[in-house]
């Protein structure tokens, strides 16, 4: 799956803004920059205020049904006050989406960011690849972005432990007999 860079950035925000929950102003601020968000120095109450966001953001990647990623994000559309409008940055640079004003705060901008990220994975017809973990344990969300889309753990770390137990599982119970 192809994946647009300039509408799934917030995509890729949620996972890490899911994955990172006690986070602090410095690392908000990298990993905005690092995404290319504008005016992306973050303050205490910007990550204070993100705090709860994260949480609802979890419940779109937890949910087992598309249909259900959907309706989360869709509420999420509405609750960030998602208004999507085209911005340039000045003289000959390029128009892009903007979900919410400048002047709204960072806060502000990255829940409208992160809910129309969401918003366009599933529009994408990707809802699917929005995923927790399957490792028990381990709770970290990812976008499958592999080819097939059918990738069930956040690395090839927590596929291997898995996939290690089961191995073991059926060896025990003779489903598999010893090589030797």
């Amino acid at each position: 799956m192809q994946f647009n860079t300039y509408t799934v950035a917030g995509a890729h925000i949620a996972v890490w803004l899911v994955n990172h929950p006690a986070l602090d102003a410095a690392a908000l601020t990298a990993e905005l920059h690092r995404h290319d968000v504008h005016e992306p120095t973050g303050t205490a109450a910007d990550v204070a205020a993100l705090r709860p966001w994260t949480a609802r953001l979890r419940e779109v990647f937890a949910a087992a049904a598309e249909t259900d990623k959907a309706r989360l994000a869709d509420a999420l559309l509405v609750e960030a006050d998602c208004r999507p409008r085209l911005v340039s940055h000045g003289q000959g640079k390029p128009f892009h989406f903007h979900y919410a004003p400048a002047a709204t705060g960072l806060a502000a901008r990255v829940r409208a960011l992160t809910a129309a990220g969401l918003a366009h994975v599933i529009d994408d017809g990707g809802g699917t690849r929005l995923r927790v973990c399957d490792r028990t344990g381990c709770d970290v969300a990812f976008i499958d972005v592999s080819r097939n889309g059918r990738r069930h753990f956040c690395c090839v770390r927590c596929a291997n432990q898995v996939n290690v137990a089961n191995h073991r599982q059926r060896r025990r119970y003779g489903a598999i007999s010893p090589a030797g």
